[in-house]
């Protein structure tokens, strides 16, 4: 058989390794190992993962584009910082969308997978003073928010809203969670948008992410005033 054209691809291939630094890089600052404002060592990263200077440069600028880093010349490249108006038009975003995304997803929301999310908070809940469960519970926290976004049926709307996920999660990890008691603060508020799924009211369902996104938005701008 005659190799073609078709059978090299290496731009793919260049491809995945791009977005594979994309994602580690992002990962470094999502869960706090890289903090706001700290400056990025990209030759460090570079050397540890064995590859050229280039595609960690060009995932810092799609990181930039982002809003996760920033990029100064002659000064270097930090993580950006979040702070009160990054967190209120994030959150005026993420309010509109998600209200939209939730009441487009309640009709095609299977009950039982509604209902395991609704007894996974309760369960979070009553397992919240049990030794390591901390660890578990932002994952737990955005289960709804998840849930919306896989069944909106929506391809704008869902690549809109994943290409905010990566600061939403930023958001929660390092400044919701400074919030007392955060998860018991929330976790009526996820069950109603449960409830309101299991019902199959899309209208209720979109009140009640509403509500709830407005309530953390202002909390968090509360602490934020504090610190």
């Amino acid at each position: 058989m005659t190799k073609t054209q078709t059978d090299a691809l290496p731009a793919i291939s260049l491809e995945t390794l791009g977005n594979q630094i994309v994602d580690a890089l992002s990962q470094e600052i999502i869960s706090g190992r890289l903090t706001p404002g700290q400056r990025v060592d990209l030759g460090y990263y570079a050397t540890q993962w064995n590859i050229s200077i280039t595609p960690v440069r060009d995932a810092a600028r799609k990181l930039e584009a982002l809003g996760l880093m920033e990029i100064f010349p002659r000064r270097g490249v930090f993580v950006a910082t979040l702070n009160a108006r990054d967190v209120k038009e994030l959150f005026d975003v993420r309010i509109a969308l998600e209200s939209a995304t939730i009441r487009l997803a309640t009709p095609n929301i299977p009950r039982a997978e509604a209902e395991q999310t609704r007894a996974l908070y309760l369960q979070a809940g009553e397992q919240l003073h049990q030794q390591n469960v901390e660890q578990s519970l932002p994952a737990v926290d955005l289960l709804i928010h998840k849930l919306a976004l896989q069944y909106c049926d929506n391809a704008r709307l869902t690549r809109m809203m994943q290409e905010m996920w990566s600061q939403i999660e930023w958001c929660q990890n390092t400044i919701a969670s400074q919030l007392q008691e955060p998860f018991l603060t929330t976790l009526p508020e996820h069950i109603a948008i449960c409830d309101a799924v299991i019902a199959g009211d899309a209208e209720a369902a979109s009140q009640a992410m509403y509500r709830h996104l407005t309530l953390t938005a202002e909390r968090i701008q509360h602490l934020l005033m504090q610190m």
